[in-house]
């Protein structure tokens, strides 16, 4: 067997490979397109001699190859060794076939706001891969259950119609999980994924990792989503947004992305609506609160902003509703467009390798000499400056021992995933991770609105 690897080389950079079953030499591009409307067992059935191992990355691929504009893309555009490949040619399989380029057709159309939708995809998804993905919820929700305490089954719950009040203790117990999971850039570095979406998230998840705060987000809408629960998103920028900025989003979005946004979309949290109230919901985790807000509670959040803190220094938030077709919008670009993502969050939006209460591990390109000890000096000032203890340094010739509990190899497997993701193959200097402890503060209080609070045993304070 062989495989024959499609590369979104227009897009996100992820290679999406298809297992060839027997001795082809070729493959039409009309049984392609027949084969990514299928679902794996459907093409088995149906006979096909091509499969897919990792069914979940598959689905990225079939979405982007079905439902192009949902994905914000114009027409794609197949390129195997120098040709184009189109209806009535030829794919060349057999052993070791060259890369398949997937290119676009850009045919200046605008996009339809109408075509965009997770909660549809969500839905599709969830009955496709049903068991890789309620296995991974579940198993993710129940990690913490004590004994004799009821097992979370969200196929179970979907089906048993839940009451107000019963949606309300879940998605608190759902908040409170995907706020507890890292908040963390590491396994997007490993896995060579630049940005997971919510699905995505929950398999990430069951494996003991995490994410970015849109990723999170992603991943509780996610949930939302199949419940029927209403939800929208809220963007944190720095600045205030009119209403006239909001509407440039909307310009922005259905030009394909030719007209300017206003501003940089900085922080994604998600709207609620269950039974008679809206909740106002965090989950990025790291050192953020959870935030999990009723409509009365969240006012002044709106009114005012709120304060974050990211490493040592604090970010003003200011809070602004959207269509739900635009967050929608928003999580397809992350999804599709950014190959760099891991990058940009990682070493451009100083978001590093990890952040959690007590702990920021950064991440900076060396190249050695000078540029080492400016990059260096740079990360002292900035921890002096915020009477933190100095940071340590990790590179290919430290054999620093449990930090956090971690030992020498996992920092070298880190350097090694970044150093092996990274496409710049001139570049011959070292990946350097900083390790900046943090002090406690009373970012890690919990924000809950106190109706809320009481649905737990344990307690949590409300700070509002």
């Amino acid at each position: 067997m062989s495989e024959l690897v499609f590369k979104d080389t227009a897009g996100n950079n992820l290679c999406y490979p298809i297992t060839v079953i027997g001795d082809q030499s070729d493959w039409q591009f009309d049984s392609f397109l027949d084969f990514m409307k299928l679902s794996p067992e459907a093409a088995d059935d149906e006979g096909f001699l091509f499969a897919v191992e990792d069914r979940i990355r598959h689905e990225k691929f079939s979405y982007l190859v079905n439902s192009t504009a949902a994905t914000l893309n114009s027409n794609l555009r197949f390129i195997q060794d120098g040709k184009i490949i189109s209806n009535g040619d030829l794919f060349i399989v057999g052993e070791s076939p060259p890369i398949v380029e997937i290119s676009r057709i850009d045919e200046g159309a605008k996009i339809e706001a109408s075509g965009i939708s997770l909660k549809k995809r969500s839905k599709n998804v969830f009955k496709d891969h049903n068991q890789i993905i309620a296995d991974a919820i579940d198993q993710t929700l129940n990690r913490k259950i004590v004994p004799n305490q009821i097992q979370y089954s969200i196929n179970l719950l979907i089906e048993s119609d839940p009451d107000e009040a019963t949606l309300i203790e879940f998605i608190l117990h759902v908040a409170r999980v995907i706020h507890h999971a890292p908040f963390e850039n590491w396994s997007k570095f490993e896995e060579k994924i630049p940005y997971r979406n919510g699905h995505e998230m929950w398999v990430n998840f069951s494996k003991g990792r995490g994410g970015v705060c849109s990723e999170k987000s992603a991943s509780l809408k996610f949930i939302c989503d199949l419940l029927g629960i209403k939800n929208r998103p809220v963007i944190g920028t720095g600045v205030p947004l009119s209403s006239a900025q909001i509407e440039s989003f909307n310009n922005f979005f259905i030009s394909g992305g030719k007209t300017e946004p206003p501003c940089e979309i900085k922080h994604l949290l998600l709207e609620v609506e269950i039974g008679s109230d809206v909740y106002l919901i965090d989950v990025t985790g790291g050192n953020v609160p959870l935030m999990f807000l009723n409509e009365s509670d969240s006012i002044p959040f709106y009114n005012s902003g709120y304060s974050v803190r990211m490493m040592s220094r604090t970010d003003k938030l200011f809070l602004s509703k959207i269509p739900e077709w635009i967050g929608d919008a928003h999580l397809a670009v992350c999804e599709y467009h950014l190959p760099d993502a891991h990058f940009d969050l990682s070493f451009n939006q100083d978001l590093g390798l990890e952040i959690n209460d007590s702990l920021y591990t950064g991440v900076f390109f060396d190249f050695g000499g000078d540029q080492s000890e400016d990059m260096r000096a740079h990360f002292r000032k900035i921890g002096a400056s915020q009477n933190l203890v100095s940071p340590k340094f990790f590179n290919k010739s430290s054999s620093l021992v449990n930090v956090c509990g971690r030992g020498a190899k996992f920092y070298q497997d880190a350097r090694a995933n970044i150093l092996n993701s990274y496409n710049n193959r001139n570049y011959t200097g070292d990946i350097t991770i900083v390790l900046q402890p943090l002090n406690k503060n009373f970012w890690s209080r919990p924000m809950v609105s106190q109706n809320i609070a009481e649905l737990v045993e344990e307690q949590i304070y409300s700070t509002v």
